[in-house]
């Protein structure tokens, strides 16, 4: 079949008629997700610019630190997160309020027992992982 883009199609299938033929590459990269294999082997979600751990899965460096993490008050007096905490979209609005910050806080604290500081042995096991804390915490996932 040879295509408007004047390329030729290796693999032929019939298109029914009436039918706009669609071209695809069966070797497209993967489209970008937070699952990535870790140098152990072991399947974690992960922000791919900063390789921090997202939902359930927590970091090594994570460990003896409260997950709750720092009050609002404190994250206003530490300058790193401060800084975070007034950055701004393109209408003006603050990506984080107090409201928010408080919001996700209490959950961290109400579903503390299932946060973990291990990778998953399969990538099934990570995705589960990851959507029950999608669903715990009322989140979409984010896509790179």
């Amino acid at each position: 079949m040879k295509w408007s883009n004047g390329t030729q199609s290796e693999l032929e299938v019939e298109v029914p008629a009436g039918a706009t033929p669609l071209q695809t590459r069966f070797a497209a990269p993967a489209p970008p997700t937070a699952l990535h294999q870790q140098e152990d082997g072991s399947w974690a979600c992960w922000h791919k610019g900063s390789k921090v751990l997202l939902g359930y899965c927590q970091p090594e460096w994570m460990m003896g630190r409260p997950l709750s993490g720092p009050t609002w008050h404190e994250a206003q007096q530490d300058t790193a997160i401060s800084r975070c905490l007034n950055l701004v979209d393109e209408h003006g609005r603050h990506y984080f309020t107090e409201l928010d910050w408080n919001r996700d806080r209490d959950l961290r604290l109400e579903y503390e027992k299932k946060f973990h500081f291990h990778g998953h042995t399969t990538e099934q096991e990570a995705i589960d992982c990851y959507q029950e804390f999608l669903r715990d915490f009322g989140e979409q996932e984010v896509v790179w």
